[in-house]
């Protein structure tokens, strides 16, 4: 429009366009401490010019839009760090209160009891007829069976929060999956109507950036503005539906299957536990169902071995009174008497883990005793009785046998390969301290109670290299221990280390975020004072031409 009318029109889009920029910097200022939150600015555009005499005139100015001020590479590139870091701070918390156990554990617990029962071994020894000494050592047997229940109480127990852990992140999962879907309609209705939907497209990112963080999500980003998720490898949601998440515990494998049922999908739910390799969920998952379950193991382990060990030895020896064939500890091999009367008897103990068969067969007589494969009635191994006891190892099994008096006898002996649950189950036998097998040829009253042979065999058995189940090399019980907390220890320094370093390019891809998206203070109040004083001679602009219509107005009529 041309003329003064024309003037104060251009006055009004000044007022318009800077009223709107004065409001953009102060959303931004209240904004400056928002998570997520991504600086605004008004794209200011020249108004259509007036075509006229004496040629092109300005018409003012436009708010066209306001943009969101933001860099994509950086936005995605601290979305997808955010899996990283999310992984090992879930393994760095997990980790450090089993690490931090172990390090308590090295003055009391587990390695203060190994070392106390196989030393009193010795002082038994140098004491064979000391029964307080005998008592004593029992006392430390059920010490050290104790330090294992507590060992498997306290793995079981982070198992179990853990799995409380995994199923909390797979609800949140859900439901930011489902936030990014109606966001992703809202952000393109609000593009349909001519608006920027600015407000949408932080609130998307920042929702991004959280499941990102709690599992390794994929993004990708259409043409028409809208954000497509993928989980697994599968959809995370269709225009008009979303999909869903599930942690399942499996008790056959004793750990969690993640599975995701797609949009659309009429099958059963996919499983992608084996995809699931980051964020806080694969953090907790990698650590509950692998490494825990790997110290687990590791503690059974140590557990099988002293408890075999210790028995092949003791079991071989002689009580005060005695009496042989006698376990220290619970024997986790099983021993059925299959034929005869049963005045005889079998203890059977892992000799070889590296070679025992899960199961054999032993017939005994007066005259000796013979050994099967119960798999192919292969003769394995025999042995002459004397004395009415016979020792064999055969299969991978010690066994002390004791002769029947008439008669023969059958046993299956079985479970040699058995491991799991052996921590949890360590406990000494029903045994008195007459029945502790000190000597390593029969005791009497008067007669060779300083006999000490049997102590000695299993006090040096601490320092012995031995085959562990599944392990390439020997070691003693002491460095088998020492492997599994040094393991514990390379795992939880490991999770801190890379968390700190995951921590600091967080910190730094927030840093370069800010200083592009951020909001200044103080070059939002210097906006403001310019879009103050725009806004200021805009108006005084219409107030001018105000005065120049009054005086329009009160020319005199020239008719």
């Amino acid at each position: 429009m041309s003329g003064i009318i024309g003037v104060m029109n251009i006055g009004q889009t000044g007022i318009e366009a800077n009223e709107a920029a004065l409001k953009t910097a102060g959303h931004n200022l209240s904004n400056v401490n928002t998570p997520g939150y991504s600086r605004e600015r008004v794209m200011l555009e020249q108004h259509v010019p007036d075509m006229g005499h004496p040629g092109m005139m300005g018409a003012g100015v436009d708010a066209a839009r306001i943009r969101r001020v933001v860099n994509h590479f950086l936005e995605n590139q601290s979305t997808r760090q955010k899996t990283t870091l999310g992984f090992w701070e879930s393994s760095r918390i997990s980790l450090g209160e089993i690490d931090s156990y172990y390090f308590h554990a090295q003055s009391e617990g587990l390695s203060r009891d190994l070392s106390r029962f196989f030393n009193h071994w010795e002082t038994v020894a140098n004491h064979p007829a000391d029964r307080a000494a005998r008592a004593t050592l029992i006392t430390y047997g059920h010490n050290l069976g104790q330090d294992f229940h507590q060992m498997t109480a306290l793995y079981a127990e982070s198992r179990n929060r853990l799995g409380h852990q995994i199923e909390d992140q797979v609800t949140k999962i859900n439901a930011r999956i489902a936030r990014i879907a109606v966001l992703n309609h809202s952000i393109l209705a609000a593009r349909g109507r001519g608006e920027d939907p600015n407000t949408f497209l932080d609130e998307r990112a920042r929702i991004a950036g959280e499941v990102s963080r709690l599992t390794n999500a994929h993004f990708f980003h259409d043409k028409d503005g809208s954000l497509n998720l993928h989980i697994g490898g599968q959809a995370a949601f269709s225009e008009q539906e979303v999909g869903h998440m599930a942690a399942i515990f499996d008790p056959v494998h004793d750990r969690y299957r993640i599975t995701f049922a797609p949009p659309s999908h009429s099958g059963p739910p996919i499983d992608i536990t084996d995809r699931v390799k980051g964020g806080v969920l694969g953090g907790y998952i990698d650590v509950r169902d692998h490494k825990i379950k790997s110290m687990q193991h590791h503690l059974d382990l140590l557990a099988f071995q002293v408890a075999n060990s210790v028995n092949s030895i003791h079991s071989r020896g002689y009580g005060l009174s005695g009496q042989t064939g006698v376990n220290f500890f619970k024997p986790t091999v099983e021993v059925v008497r299959t034929a005869g009367e049963g005045s005889g008897g079998v203890v059977a103990n892992v000799e070889d883990a590296s070679a025992v068969l899960p199961k054999i067969l032993v017939e005994s007589d007066a005259a000796g005793v013979r050994v099967y494969s119960a798999k192919d009635h292969l003769l394995i191994g025999s042995g002459v009785v004397k004395d009415g006891v016979a020792t064999i190892t055969a299969g991978g099994y010690a066994l002390r046998v004791m002769a029947p008096k008439k008669g023969s006898e059958s046993y299956t002996v079985s479970g040699g390969t058995h491991v799991a649950g052996t921590a949890l189950h360590l406990d000494v036998t029903n045994l008195s301290a007459d029945d502790v097998a000190v000597a390593d040829s029969p005791v009497s009253p008067g007669s060779n109670e300083g006999d000490n042979a049997n102590a000695h065999q299993i006090f040096y058995l601490s320092q012995k290299h031995l085959r562990f189940p599944g392990e390439d090399e020997p070691a003693s019980i002491y460095e088998y221990y020492a492997s599994g907390v040094a393991k514990i220890g390379a795992w939880a320094r490991q999770a801190r280390l890379n968390d700190k370093a995951q921590v600091a390019i967080s910190q730094s891809l927030e840093t370069q975020r800010l200083a592009v998206s951020g909001v200044s203070i103080a070059n939002e109040s210097a906006k403001i004072i310019r879009f103050e004083k725009a806004y200021q001679a805009s108006a005084n602009l219409i107030q001018m031409v105000n005065r120049l219509l009054d005086t329009l107005v009160r020319l005199p009529n020239s008719g």
